[in-house]
């Protein structure tokens, strides 16, 4: 083996769970395996099938961090594009229900709030109606939603 394989093999092993790749990223593992979710509660998967809807096929979330707040529950949720080649960034976006998006039978409704989820939802016919005045985009719920987002995006 040539100096430059064996450069080639301690590298290649080095990125096997030694820290260069996250092995379980959030809102794909257990929620037990998870740190940022015991912090940071998810959306029940209807929930968040319920936020894909309403931004449409083009936009794509894996998950949604949920608080409960003044007026119902808050959502926040990381959109990306479907499309690998989409030049658009991925948006943190809010949402809210005035039911619990932790039940597995979450049926909405579903309000975005912040611009992010107003703007991805407003791409969509129909989609989007304001939230109620309860659920405000600078509210401390809102706020721990997005921070959810953020921490999760950067582990």
């Amino acid at each position: 083996m040539t100096i430059v394989g064996a450069a080639v093999v301690v590298l290649l092993a080095g990125c096997t769970g030694a820290g260069a790749q996250n092995g379980n990223p959030v809102g794909k593992g257990p929620a037990s395996d998870d740190p940022a979710r015991t912090t940071c509660p998810v959306a029940a998967k209807e929930a968040v099938d319920a936020i894909d809807e309403a931004v449409g096929a083009h936009d794509d979330t894996d998950f949604a961090s949920v608080r409960k707040g003044d007026g119902g529950w808050y959502l926040g949720a990381s959109i990306a594009p479907a499309e690998k080649d989409d030049p658009n960034d991925d948006d943190v976006t809010v949402w809210a229900s005035s039911s619990d998006p932790t039940s597995e039978d979450f049926d909405g409704p579903l309000w975005p709030v912040n611009r992010a989820a107003k703007d991805a939802a407003g791409d969509q016919d129909g989609a989007g109606s304001a939230a109620p005045s309860a659920f405000a985009a600078g509210s401390a719920a809102a706020r721990s939603v997005q921070q959810c987002v953020v921490n999760a995006a950067n582990r």
